[in-house]
């Protein structure tokens, strides 16, 4: 009988401790900001119409593993939300919007990701991973050119 009770409660715990495994850290960005170590695994939710620029930490700080996700919560109108790269470090990707199924590429690498003003809606995102060396990007918006990697 023991080991009944024993099971039981195991169980109970493992099932409880899945509820909570993909629980995501979530940030309303109404401001610029500077984006820590410490903030790897953050979706970024952007909120303030007027656009401001986020920067990320270097690839040689944020190390391999390191990621977070943008999501459009407010239009830019009027300036874009940017994400900084932290200058010389480059990033490649690929952004697909609803208009063209073919997506537009980037493999030179750039500097920043760009939510642009008129262009990107609600919705939008870009997942941004790093592995060590190199930035990667995945992203998605409703308009041709809503997210752009400049």
């Amino acid at each position: 009988m023991p080991k009944l009770i024993s099971f039981i409660g195991d169980y109970n715990m493992a099932k409880s401790g899945r509820a909570f495994a993909d629980r995501k850290k979530v940030e309303v960005l109404t401001a610029a900001k500077t984006v820590e170590v410490a903030d790897c695994g953050t979706l970024f939710v952007l909120n303030l119409a007027g656009g401001f620029t986020v920067t990320l930490p270097s690839i040689a700080t944020a190390g391999n593993g390191w990621w977070c996700k943008f999501i459009v919560r407010t239009a830019p109108s009027g300036a874009d939300y940017v994400i900084d790269l932290n200058g010389s470090d480059a990033i490649t990707g690929v952004i697909v919007s609803a208009e063209d199924a073919a997506g537009s590429t980037d493999s030179a690498g750039t500097a920043q990701v760009e939510f642009k003003d008129g262009k990107a809606i609600q919705g939008d995102q870009v997942e941004i991973v790093c592995d060590g060396s190199r930035w990667y990007a995945v992203g998605y918006c409703n308009v041709q050119d809503g997210i752009d990697m400049a």
